[in-house]
């Protein structure tokens, strides 16, 4: 993960490490957030802090909670498709990429790239897997890399939790804060495990009746945003299983329909 110097380094170098994240795809996005992330629309900084500012000044309490669990309602499995857009301040344009997720709550969860290039990570009891283009896939354990490893317990968990319908596993993991209004929610978490704190300190979901979308923030305000649609909770079938199998035979980072 990033060491405190990565902030000091020159403009050549942050382009460079650029290049570098574009190609680690899905991988970067969830375990080196503290990359330089700018603004999602045409929302200016000062106008999303604000935004989120209130957010975490209104703790979640176990009435409101219990609402929101009502209003999720839930299942153990669910496929979808998501958009991801991440802004970097040294570019004018964002970073946009797409692809399909896939998510059982004893197995896990599946990113599976398609756009601009296919690639995959797969996040399965404590391990890592990455998936490239041509379907080869790259096995990490939690102990070769602590941060990584905490991040890999704690993102199929977050999951599970919102298209489950059971925010008390968050509860240990997370101080919550929860706003609610009639046709929407914002429920804003930051991280108890230092670990997770230092990569991804604070944690934005949106939705209405469904999870709708994920923001990620870093220390500095920066942010990237993950949008989910078509979302379908219904078991996997055995293709869309056999992602979690940890092996290293092949599979396309496309395969799964």
């Amino acid at each position: 993960m990033m060491t405190p110097w990565f902030h000091r380094i020159t403009w050549l170098h942050r382009i460079t490490c650029l290049h570098r994240t574009a190609k680690a795809g899905l991988f970067c996005l969830l375990f080196c957030p503290m990359f330089c992330l700018s603004l999602v629309s045409f929302v200016t900084l000062a106008e999303q802090s604000t935004d989120y500012e209130a957010l975490f000044k209104a703790p979640a309490d176990n009435a409101a909670l219990s609402k929101l669990v009502t209003r999720l309602g839930g299942g153990e499995s669910a496929r979808g498709a998501f958009t991801q857009s991440r802004y970097l301040k040294v570019l004018k344009k964002p970073l946009v990429s797409r692809g399909e997720f896939l998510f059982q709550d004893k197995l896990g969860i599946a990113w599976l790239q398609t756009a601009p290039f296919p690639s995959g990570l797969v996040l399965t009891q404590n391990t890592l897997v990455q998936i490239d283009a041509d379907g080869n896939r790259q096995i990490s354990h939690a102990d070769d890399n602590p941060q990584a490893g905490a991040m890999a317990q704690m993102m199929p968990k977050l999951m599970s939790a919102l298209l489950g319908g059971d925010l008390a596993p968050l509860e240990a993991q997370f101080t919550l804060h929860l706003q609610q209004q009639a046709e929407c929610w914002q429920l804003g978490l930051e991280p108890i495990d230092p670990l997770i704190k230092q990569a991804m300190p604070r944690i934005v979901l949106q939705g209405s009746e469904q999870l709708e979308s994920l923001s990620l923030l870093d220390n500095r305000g920066d942010l990237s945003v993950i949008e989910f649609n078509a979302l379908a909770q219904r078991p996997l079938t055995a293709d869309e299983q056999a992602y979690f199998k940890l092996d290293a035979d092949p599979r396309p980072a496309t395969e799964a329909r």
